[in-house]
């Protein structure tokens, strides 16, 4: 007559802490995805950089102050998707963190 309570709530803590490893997994993947970006925004903006420096070394300095633009807006890019990426890794620890308090019975 207790083991049934009590074996329900442990299944119920059971479901709980898995819906919550699920959501982890989730933000795991986004933060991956994130990192992914970024690092395409960083090989954009080195090679803009490299453009710059190639129109610099030839006095075309228009040229020059456009791919320093490109690589600034590249920049930027790299930073916001390094932020979402951080975010979505907190998400995840925190979800993780539900998950074993699920786990203990909390």
């Amino acid at each position: 007559c207790v083991i049934a309570p009590l074996s329900a709530q442990s299944d119920a803590n059971r479901k709980k802490a898995e819906g919550y490893q699920a959501e982890a997994q989730y933000y795991q993947k986004k933060a991956a995805s994130h990192y992914r970006e970024a690092e395409y925004y960083l090989a954009q903006a080195k090679k803009y950089l490299r453009e710059e420096e190639y129109y610099i070394r030839h006095s075309d300095y228009d040229k020059a102050r456009t791919y320093a633009e490109y690589s600034k807006k590249e920049m930027d890019k790299y930073k916001t998707e390094l932020r979402l990426a951080s975010q979505a890794e907190d998400k995840a620890a925190t979800y993780l963190r539900w998950a074993a308090d699920a786990l203990r019975g909390y």
